[in-house]
């Protein structure tokens, strides 16, 4: 179901959403190093993760943009009911009508989710087409953190990983130039 353009253009918020996971196995890059010294990179636990749900929020008025995220506990995914109280969240924060966006993994369109947009009229939940998470700038955000703020990173343990996702997700919320570009990426356009 492709978002409804007038909807979008009378909404108070446009609310992109996505989920994504971020493990101590670190996203190899191509580095430099001495001739004859390869990098070593150990491991303690590569599949231990992170999970991450993050909105990019772009408000209608004045089209100023805004990171929001929130994480999961060790080795944990968002369900049904986590992203109902990110989403609850969320709009206790931004006190306006919300357009979401998001792809249409079952998380997003289960009973717990239904229940909650029927419950809360002022949200208006559209999908991107299927396969086309080019579409989302929050896919983008991602990208961003772990192929370019991230990579070549080997955190020691969940703890650190944890501090560091704190750090640099907060450093996004401080630059609404790199969301502006993380949706003129996608091609989408607020016109």
């Amino acid at each position: 179901m492709k978002p409804n353009k007038k909807r979008l253009i009378d909404a108070g918020y446009i609310v992109f959403v996505d989920e994504a996971g971020f493990m101590l196995e670190p996203v190899f890059r191509r580095t430099w190093a001495p001739r004859g010294q390869t990098p070593i990179l150990k491991i303690n636990r590569p599949h231990d993760r992170i999970s991450v749900i993050a909105a990019i929020t772009i408000r209608r008025e004045d089209r100023l943009f805004a990171f929001h995220y929130d994480l999961s506990p060790d080795n944990d995914n968002f369900r049904g009911p986590t992203v109902a109280k990110f989403i609850d969240k969320l709009s206790n924060t931004l006190k306006g009508q919300m357009t979401l966006i998001w792809d249409e993994i079952p998380i997003h369109w289960g009973r717990v989710m239904k229940e909650y947009l029927a419950a809360h009229p002022s949200i208006d939940a559209n999908a991107f087409p299927p396969y086309a998470p080019e579409l989302n700038p929050v896919d983008m955000a991602w990208a961003y953190v772990k192929h370019d703020r991230l990579a070549n990173y080997c955190p020691h343990d969940l703890s650190e990983l944890r501090a560091t996702l704190h750090k640099e997700f907060t450093r996004l919320k401080k630059r609404p130039d790199l969301l502006k570009s993380f949706l003129a990426h996608t091609g989408l356009s607020l016109d």
